[in-house]
C-alpha cells in the first residue's frame, strides 16, 4: 500500500476542475475556480494536454472551442496560438507551469493526463514540470499506456487508473472499463464513474477508490460511504457531515 494514510487521496474532497460554478466569472480550469478552491482547503482535480510545441495546458477538451468559443484542436495548436484565447471571464487558458507556481503546494493536485499522443514525450513533459515541485499531487489517466509511461519513468509517483463503463467498445477503453491491465500498470488507485457504482469487479480491484463527479447531495450521500474519497462540484461536502457521517 502506497498511499499513506495522511494521503490527501484518502481525506481531503476533491473540487472538479477547480470549484468553479455556472457564472461566467468561474468558468472551470480557471485561477477564479482554483482560488476559490484554495481558499476553501480543497484538493484541485484538472487536466493536461500538450499543445504542437510542447507546451502543457489545462484544459479538460482537446478542442478549446467549449469554453474559449474558437475552433480547434489543442495538439495542432502553438501555445501562441491558445495563449491568445479567452475563457468566459477573461482569463486566458492556464499554462501547466504558470499554474504549478500559482499553487505552490497550498493545497494537494490530482492531475488528469488526457489522451495525448505520443505519450512518451507528453509524460516527459509533465513529470518534468513537476520535478521541483514540493506541493502533494497524483497523477491518473483513462489511457494504461500513459499510466505505464509514468510507472517507467517516475515510479515513486502515485498514480491512479480512471474508468467507467464506456457505452462504445475499443480494446483500449475496455482495459480500462475492465480494469484487465492492472497486473502491468500497478495503479495506486482508481477513480471511477459514480454512475457505475457500486460495481463489485472495481472494488474488489482497488487499493483505494475514488469517485467522480458528485454534483448533487443526494449523487454524493449515495456513494461516499463505499468509497475513499469523492470528487465534487456545485455542493460544498463539508455542510453534508451532519447527514452522512465522518467523511472518510
Amino acid at each position: 500500500m502506497r498511499v499513506p494514510q495522511t494521503s490527501f487521496l484518502r481525506h481531503t474532497p476533491i473540487a472538479h476542475r477547480g470549484l468553479h460554478d455556472s457564472r461566467a466569472d468561474t468558468p472551470e480550469n480557471s485561477y477564479a475556480a482554483f482560488s476559490r478552491a484554495i481558499a476553501l482547503g480543497y484538493a484541485i482535480e484538472t487536466d493536461l494536454h500538450m499543445c504542437a510545441d510542447g507546451t502543457i495546458v489545462l484544459m479538460h477538451d482537446a478542442n478549446p472551442k467549449r469554453m474559449t468559443g474558437t475552433e480547434g484542436e489543442i495538439a495542432r495548436m502553438t501555445w501562441q496560438e491558445l495563449s491568445a484565447l479567452r475563457l468566459p471571464n477573461g482569463e486566458s487558458i492556464p499554462r501547466f507551469d504558470e499554474f504549478l507556481a500559482f499553487v505552490d503546494g497550498k493545497v494537494p493536485l490530482l492531475i488528469e493526463l488526457k489522451d495525448v499522443r505520443p505519450r512518451k514525450p507528453f509524460v516527459r513533459a509533465v513529470l518534468a514540470a513537476l520535478q521541483n515541485y514540493a506541493g502533494e499531487y497524483a497523477l491518473q489517466s483513462f489511457d494504461p499506456a500513459i499510466l505505464l509511461q509514468v510507472k517507467k519513468q517516475a515510479p515513486q509517483v502515485l498514480r491512479g487508473q480512471l474508468g467507467c463503463q464506456f457505452p462504445r467498445f475499443s480494446a483500449r477503453w475496455f482495459a480500462a472499463t475492465r480494469m484487465c491491465l492492472h497486473a502491468l500498470t500497478r495503479p495506486d488507485f482508481i477513480s471511477y464513474n459514480i454512475a457505475d457504482l457500486p460495481c463489485r469487479r472495481v472494488q474488489k480491484k482497488a487499493k483505494l477508490l475514488l469517485g467522480w463527479t458528485a454534483r448533487t447531495a443526494d449523487e454524493y450521500l449515495r456513494v461516499q460511504r463505499c468509497l475513499d474519497n469523492v470528487i465534487f462540484e456545485n455542493i460544498r461536502p463539508e455542510k453534508l457531515y451532519d447527514t452522512c457521517g465522518k467523511y472518510r
